[in-house]
């Protein structure tokens, strides 16, 4: 029969170790039995084995009350011995962590062993990221400058800290962890949200695509917004100024008087083609990106914009100057570039409001931005109209947090008309004015 333990020293005068026989017959990994006497360390093995309760010792300093069973010890054995296939380990790794007994598991060649930053780079570079793709397919287009900032942040920010990692050892206490970096505590609380962020969107992804088992990416702790920066814009008496001084440029006075009536987007305006003007609005359908072209407006959602009569025969009168007008008259861009097949530069909306500022007499006119239309638009509609959801309707300020609180669209018609009432109210006698002036002689029509 054969022993039951199996008794030896790992070296000369040093402790005893046992192997103890498992119930398939084979010897179990050796242990210490924290003593260097062969006669203790027989009595040892005989109640542990005799008992089936085996406790667990360290070495002749350090001993453990704690025991284990045979069971146990053959399992050790196996862990040790047993020729594993990828698919074996990780279904053990998902049973610890679905017993609540470990938090993640990387195990070697799995998605999971992916290094963290290739993956990062991967994910925020705007032409490779799978991501990126999987949201174009779904509908939803980002744009370049969104994936470009993000791709330097990485760079900046998380490949020292995350150097070496691998996607699923990567942890929400990792990311939290930079909170208490001096060099991004001095940043603007936005800049710092948005660090964060691209690490909460690129893990979460990860954890949907099977590459890592944590999930709780969203727990991590939020900075507190700071309060905005007030927003510059134009009060009535400046705006009158600004469109009776010439205008160096014909095309970009017609976007800003555009921008001015409708609150449109810069990216908006620069996309709006003739195919979207209609007798008495806009339909805003696209927006304008450098890189990938025309895309969906910046919330998803198409919406109208209503406009007066001598702005839309203004518009439509713009774009017969399109080099593509006479191949392509529907898509012909009425803001268009020197070939006609791309827009003009935002930098030109810009350009020449703040020169024609300068002129007017504004005190400061690098202040003031094209986007300062959109900001004075929704301030001033207020004042004339006393439903905040019309108002956003037409701007395109629609949210889930914003809107879940009313549980009817509004009707398109009746929107168009109580926004274009306002519009030709606050604005028309200046867009009016301003078109029935002639066209300077010095003014270009494009830019």
């Amino acid at each position: 029969m054969a022993e039951p333990y199996y008794l030896y020293p790992r070296y000369h005068g040093g402790n005893i170790y046992v192997q103890y026989r498992l119930p398939d017959g084979s010897l179990s990994v050796g242990k210490s039995t924290g003593t260097k006497n062969y006669k203790e360390a027989e009595i040892i093995a005989m109640r542990e084995y005799s008992t089936g309760e085996y406790k667990r010792y360290v070495n002749s300093k350090i001993k453990s009350d704690k025991t284990e069973s045979a069971d146990m010890l053959q399992w050790k054995k196996q862990l040790k011995t047993l020729d594993f296939e990828t698919e074996n380990v990780q279904a053990i790794v998902d049973i610890l962590i679905e017993r609540k007994l470990l938090v993640s598991g990387v195990v070697t060649a799995s998605k999971e062993s992916e290094l963290v930053i290739p993956y990062l780079l991967e994910f925020w570079d705007y032409d490779n990221s799978p991501y990126r793709k999987e949201r174009s397919r779904l509908g939803k287009e980002l744009s370049y400058t969104y994936f470009e900032t993000a791709f330097d942040r990485i760079k900046k920010y998380w490949v020292p800290r995350l150097e070496g990692k691998h996607i699923g050892d990567v942890t929400p206490d990792d990311i939290a962890a930079i909170y208490d970096d001096p060099k991004v505590q001095n940043l603007a609380r936005k800049t710092i949200k948005d660090i964060v962020n691209i690490m909460v969107i690129a893990m979460t992804w990860a954890h949907q695509k099977h590459k890592t088992q944590i999930s709780n990416f969203d727990d991590i702790p939020k900075i507190a917004a700071g309060k905005p920066k007030k927003k510059e814009i134009l009060r009535p008496e400046h705006v009158k100024k600004l469109f009776e001084v010439p205008w160096d440029n014909n095309m970009c006075r017609l976007a800003n008087l555009l921008a001015m009536y409708t609150g449109m987007r810069a990216s908006e305006v620069q996309a709006l083609r003739v195919c979207d003007i209609h007798e008495n609005y806009i339909w805003i359908s696209h927006g304008w990106d450098d890189h990938i072209g025309l895309k969906t407006p910046k919330n998803g959602e198409e919406r109208p914009v209503p406009i007066s009569k001598e702005l839309r025969e203004s518009l439509l009168n713009m774009a017969t100057f399109n080099p593509r007008y006479t191949k392509d008259k529907e898509n012909s861009f009425v803001f268009f570039g020197i070939t006609g097949e791309k827009p003009v530069s935002q930098r030109g909306f810009n350009k020449f409001l703040q020169r024609a500022l300068g002129e007017s007499g504004y005190p400061e006119p690098k202040k003031i931005g094209f986007h300062c239309w959109r900001h004075g638009f929704c301030t001033q509609a207020q004042s004339v109209v006393h439903d905040d959801r019309m108002i956003r309707e037409v701007s395109g300020h629609k949210s889930a947090e914003v809107f879940n609180h009313y549980a009817d669209h509004l009707e398109m018609m009746d929107t168009i008309n109580t926004m274009g009432s306002a519009a030709q109210q606050l604005f028309g006698d200046i867009v009016a004015k301003t078109l029935r002036n002639p066209v300077w002689e010095n003014a270009d029509v494009t830019a």
